[in-house]
């Protein structure tokens, strides 16, 4: 008998080491083996999901103000089972929209719109948590056209520097998540958070490392988006630091809303970037380069005389001088005719100088070419090549008009040429930290009496401002036709020279009268803007 109870025993104290053996490898399986599993399980059952959330990396002005993100949301987080009729009027109340998952155990939602009484309200009654984040966009966005906008399903880049820059801004894999505890209340300090898929930066905030500082001065940016907004409906307007190439102030008109651009895709041009994207007969601005193939060539000197009679013919072409007074300009110089802006003048010194040169000429002052490495969309205009002009095109190659086609920006880098003493400046959307010295594109020589000439040309010429300041520039009007409609492209281009600083400022306006009329008056606004931020 014994022995049958010690064997039961035994059988028993097998039978326990047996089932606790078994537990402890079930324990081991589910905290080793299915640890990560059941974790993300448990967490999953408190995190609350943000969709709409702006996580990519911000864009900042020269002096590390926003340019995008500048704009405040609120994000206000409530139990879905707490909904009733009240709370709907309240968030009316403050244009709050939902922007969570209808999955969610809770309700998200985002306004622009802050009320503290409503707030209050909240908080007691719903005990609703509430944060506030950054919008990507304002409703009066800057710079719209340079920063460019974002493909809003996979929220990648789609034109300008939030392309251009996509793997500096874009967020690696971020989604932004709070979380609540088991009560369902929101863990205090816990919200809200980045948190990237990646391995290495598992919880950590990466925000910090996304950013991209653009050369971009934000006064002056706004200083170019009015002056544009009050003298023209549509063009561009673009401010440069000759001795560095950055680039301050980068306009155009009319602007568009990054955060609707549906709304403007059958509404004309407002999603073109006036300033790079879209090339324009020069006109008359163009007559710097004219003028800098004959002087560099050695065909003739700033002496040289024609005679305007009102009009001219020049390789079988004939053309008018629509300012000059009756029976034309007379016999003038080069500077003065720069100064008149005298079409029948440059005519002829174009005949004396040379299709070819004029055109090797525009090439070596960077026309017919990019400005800005890896700007997207950034249009090269267009030059003829050397053997695609005869004697038949000088006449109007020599005033800006026929095949030729330049940039804003392209008219604004010729310009810096003369301001820098013959220098081609490579030119800078993000900020620079010496002084460029460029290459050198015409003589010292040469870009003195260019500067003479555009000196000239605001003195006494089609450029005189009453200005308490001194202005080298050119004005000039493009003739052109668009769906037989005749419309003018108005320029006007120059620099002005401010305490230890040469800005270059280049503006165009469309369907204008004149380059006096409708570009100056932008000019003028920038420079005023400009002298009296030295002061």
């Amino acid at each position: 008998m014994e022995k049958i109870n010690d064997t039961r025993v035994r059988l028993c104290l097998v039978m326990f080491l047996i089932l606790i053996s078994l537990l402890m490898v079930r324990l081991a399986y589910i905290q080793i083996i299915c640890h990560e599993s059941y974790e993300t399980a448990a967490i999953s059952q408190y995190e609350i999901s943000i969709e709409g959330l702006d996580t990519r990396g911000l864009i900042l002005d020269r002096n590390s103000m926003p340019l995008t993100d500048g704009t405040n949301q609120f994000y206000y987080i409530i139990d879905r089972t707490l909904m009733d009729d009240d709370l709907k009027k309240a968030m009316e109340s403050i244009e709050a929209m939902q922007v969570a998952s209808e999955k969610s155990s809770y309700m998200v939602y985002q306004t622009e719109r802050y009320d503290r009484d409503v707030s209050d309200q909240l908080k007691e009654k719903y005990n609703a948590y509430i944060f506030r984040a950054s919008a990507r966009y304002s409703d009066d966005q800057p710079a719209c056209h340079l920063i460019g906008y974002l493909n809003k399903d996979s929220e990648e880049g789609v034109s300008g520097l939030e392309l251009m820059f996509e793997d500096i801004l874009a967020p690696e894999g971020n989604n932004l998540v709070i979380y609540a505890d088991a009560a369902g209340d929101i863990i205090a300090g816990r919200a809200p958070e980045i948190r990237s898929e990646s391995e290495d930066t598992k919880g950590q905030d990466t925000m910090d490392e996304r950013y991209v500082i653009t050369s971009i001065d934000r006064r002056i940016q706004y200083v170019c988006e009015k002056a544009l907004a009050d003298h023209a409906e549509s063009g561009a307007a673009l401010v440069t630091d000759c001795d560095t190439g950055e680039i301050l102030g980068w306009a155009c008109a009319p602007c568009f809303d990054p955060d609707n651009v549906e709304a403007y895709l059958d509404s004309g041009d407002c999603l073109i970037n006036k300033v790079s994207q879209a090339a324009y007969a020069p006109g008359s601005v163009f007559k710097i380069v004219t003028a800098a193939a004959a002087l560099e060539n050695g065909i003739c000197d700033i002496d040289q005389t024609f005679t305007c009679e009102g009009q001219v013919t020049v390789g079988g072409v004939t053309l008018g001088c629509s300012g000059a007074p009756l029976g034309g300009h007379g016999k003038l110089t080069m500077s003065e005719a720069m100064a008149c802006s005298c079409n029948c003048y440059f005519a002829q010194l174009g005949e004396m100088v040379g299709s070819e040169n004029i055109v090797r000429q525009a090439r070596y002052m960077g026309l017919g070419s990019t400005v800005l490495e890896g700007f997207p969309e950034e249009t090269a205009g267009n030059i003829p090549e050397e053997d695609e002009v005869g004697p038949w095109d000088v006449s109007n190659l020599s005033i800006g008009q026929g095949s030729i086609l330049a940039t804003p920006l392209q008219i604004n880098r010729m310009t810096a040429v003369v301001a820098s003493g013959g220098r081609l400046i490579d030119y800078s959307v993000v900020k620079q930290e010496s002084d460029t010295e460029g290459i050198r594109i015409i003589s010292l020589k040469t870009a003195a009496h260019l500067e003479k000439m555009m000196r000239a040309v605001t003195e006494r010429g089609t450029g005189f401002s009453d200005r308490e300041y001194t202005v080298w520039g050119k004005t000039g009007t493009a003739e052109t036709r668009i769906n037989d409609v005749k419309s003018n492209t108005c320029w006007f281009t120059g620099y002005c020279r401010i305490a230890d600083k040469t800005y270059v400022i280049t503006v165009m306006t469309e369907d204008g009268s004149s380059g006096t009329a409708d570009a100056m008056p932008v000019f003028d606004d920038i420079a005023d803007f400009l002298v009296n931020l030295q002061k």
